[in-house]
């Protein structure tokens, strides 16, 4: 990451950020040992494995964040559950082929979804009403992905910045997920959701 990043300019990310859950939570739903994870700076973050996912998590006051850049796994329908169980949870995603989505979830169960920039993909409506917002500000010719990044900002009440990523975060390595099981738990996470199921254990120590 050079000076002049920025997340809405990556073209590869997950972001996801629950109410009230701690960082080390965050860790432990998608899989990371957070007993064994490291406090770290980007710069010090270990290569990842071919099929890999670097998973780092900090606080944003209330909220925990969790961001992953190869191979991300916090959108796939089993770790949203989690992370949403009693709480709430906002889920933002591109992927390297240009694919953005935008999940809001509450103990389980999807309340709005929609790919930012493309209003026919609305599903649900939450009373936040996070895809109005992103509209309006996707008229005024800002970028999908730097409004959707505003309007999260508006709920939790703090902005992830490029120098709060750079920085020291809780840090994991997860090897090999088997993303086949977390993309499609049994149920699905639908309209509406569907019990919790503890996420399995995944990953190495560092």
């Amino acid at each position: 990451m050079t000076g002049s990043w920025c997340l809405e300019n990556s073209g590869h990310f997950c972001l996801t950020l629950s109410l009230n859950k701690s960082p080390e939570e965050v860790m432990e739903i998608y899989g990371a040992d957070a007993s064994n994870a490291r406090l770290m700076p980007a710069k010090e973050v270990p290569s990842i494995p071919p099929s890999g996912t670097s998973l780092r998590s900090g606080r944003l006051g209330e909220w925990s964040f969790g961001i992953e850049f190869d191979n991300f796994i916090g959108s796939t329908y089993k770790i949203m559950r989690d992370l949403s169980e009693r709480t709430e949870s906002i889920i933002l995603f591109r992927t390297a082929k240009a694919l953005k989505s935008f999940h809001y979830v509450t103990n389980g169960k999807v309340a709005e979804q929609f790919d930012p920039g493309y209003l026919p993909s609305i599903r649900g409506k939450s009373s936040y009403r996070f895809a109005e917002q992103v509209h309006v500000l996707t008229a005024t010719n800002l970028d999908p992905v730097a409004a959707c990044l505003r309007v999260i900002a508006r709920r939790t009440g703090h902005e992830l910045t490029t120098e709060k990523i750079h920085g020291p975060l809780l840090t994991a390595i997860i090897d090999e997920p088997d993303r086949v099981a977390l993309s499609h738990p049994d149920p699905p996470l639908l309209f509406p959701g569907v019990p919790r199921e503890s996420s399995r254990r995944l990953g190495r120590l560092l």
